[in-house]
């Protein structure tokens, strides 16, 4: 997974700087989420892989899906996927870019998971930190986990602080060993 987000990086960063420069980053974060689906979904994606369809032909296919939807810039942004082979990475490159676009408008997507489950007042303290410590707008999603036995871990982006009893426990577990 990791290694499909180090391919995709680069293409999210090269699409989301032309459709800020040309202010239609909506616009190309709708063509993008269409194009991921499209990719996630079994059938399409089998067709698309097909040996004998050429890269301009998967282009066509793509642009067949997207319609009205299509202009010249993301048109040209799935050639350039297609001919290097990396249309199997839209979902990434979508992720990667809504991720930039979040960056850009200074917010933070947060999730939090919880050994057991958070106050409103709890949430908001925790949201407070989050935005000093990102120094951003955050949005906070909470979920619980009970295998975490007690606890939070915080996942921001690539960032993760897993403050939970299992860490806690595998790593003395860890050092006991060792």
């Amino acid at each position: 997974m990791a290694e499909l987000l180090t391919l995709a990086r680069p293409y999210a960063k090269a699409a989301f700087a032309f459709a800020s420069e040309q202010g239609a980053t909506d616009n190309w974060s709708n063509a993008l989420q269409v194009l991921s689906a499209a990719v996630q979904d079994e059938a399409f994606s089998a067709y698309l892989s097909r040996p004998e369809l050429t890269p301009a032909e998967q282009v066509s296919v793509f642009a067949k899906l997207l319609g009205d939807d299509l202009n010249d810039a993301v048109s040209n942004f799935l050639v350039l996927l297609a001919e290097n082979d990396r249309l199997a990475l839209m979902p990434e490159i979508f992720t990667e870019y809504e991720q930039l676009k979040l960056q850009d408008n200074n917010t933070t997507d947060v999730v939090i998971e919880s050994a057991m489950e958070l106050s409103a007042e709890q949430v908001e303290t925790l949201s407070a930190a989050l935005a000093k410590r990102f120094n951003s707008v955050v949005n906070v999603s909470v979920t619980v986990n009970p295998a975490l036995i007690a606890g939070v871990v915080i996942r921001a982006g690539d960032q993760v602080i897993d403050d939970s009893a299992l860490n806690k426990l595998e790593k003395m577990r860890t050092r006991l060993l060792a």
